[in-house]
């Protein structure tokens, strides 16, 4: 996984679309604009050291943006893990080609390691942040059969999509804010909040995200949804963003604290 960064593959990120695979754009930049509230001044001086001093939201969005470099095809089934309802955690099938539980794991190494690069840092922690959002959106902790709800067609608000776009980018485009007020509007949470959500590692985040999926697929009929779907799951779905940005701030300070 010890890939160097290619410059080029950065320059996508001003005209890629979203794709329909991965928590979209405002949502990653979302769990990151979090994150960076609940920093550590010493990991934060970290982080700015290996971002040149952009904020985490601006890396927050490139492991979707590569997607479409066919070099990078090895690192799509590193953004969920696969687990059907009568499934347990416990000795479940996992995939050869990785998984998002390995994929965070392996960056967190990543991240510890001395002797990598700055370049090397950059991809990790862009990697790091990108997943950390992923799995707390239930359908990336998704179904074999449907592909975490890929392979269900929908109509929201009239217009034909797929139940996995709705939760990575239809309920939060619904609301109508930048990434920056979304964010500000959620970031408000008692500091026994913040302690019990970090008190977590990557399984229990899988497990939370699955625990949930029940609400996503409480679906109509007709399979149309709107503004009675959006009320119902839109909180659940800002608790899971809330929960990604806290815990991936703990873990970014749990982190850069041991280096030091």
């Amino acid at each position: 996984m010890r890939n160097k960064i290619n410059a080029s593959a950065i320059l996508l990120l001003s005209f890629l679309s979203t794709s329909t695979l991965a928590l979209g754009q405002n949502g990653h930049r979302i769990v990151a604009d979090i994150a960076e509230e609940h920093l550590t001044p010493e990991a934060k001086a970290a982080l700015m050291e290996i971002t040149n001093g952009d904020p985490l939201a601006k890396l927050a969005t490139w492991p979707d943006e590569i997607r479409s470099d066919k070099h990078w095809d090895f690192a799509k089934p590193w953004h969920y893990v696969s687990v059907d309802d009568d499934e347990s955690f416990d000795g479940f099938t996992r995939s050869k080609e990785g998984d998002i539980l390995k994929a965070l794991s392996d960056y967190e190494l990543q991240l510890r390691d001395k002797t990598l690069t700055r370049e090397e840092k950059w991809q990790a922690l862009a990697f790091f942040i990108h997943f950390t959002g992923d799995i707390h959106q239930p359908l990336h902790v998704g179904r074999r059969d449907d592909r975490g709800g890929n392979d269900i067609t929908v109509k929201w608000f009239g217009k034909d999509t797929r139940l996995h776009a709705v939760w990575d980018t239809s309920l939060i485009a619904h609301q109508k804010l930048s990434y920056s007020e979304y964010a500000e509007f959620l970031n408000n949470y008692p500091q026994d909040t913040v302690e019990s959500w970090q008190k977590s590692d990557y399984l229990d985040w899988a497990k939370d995200s699955k625990s949930i999926r029940g609400n996503v697929y409480n679906l109509p009929e007709d399979m149309e949804i709107g503004y009675q779907y959006a009320y119902k799951n839109t909180p659940l779905l800002n608790q899971q963003l809330s929960k990604a940005g806290v815990r991936l701030a703990g873990k970014l300070n749990e982190i850069f604290k041991a280096q030091k």
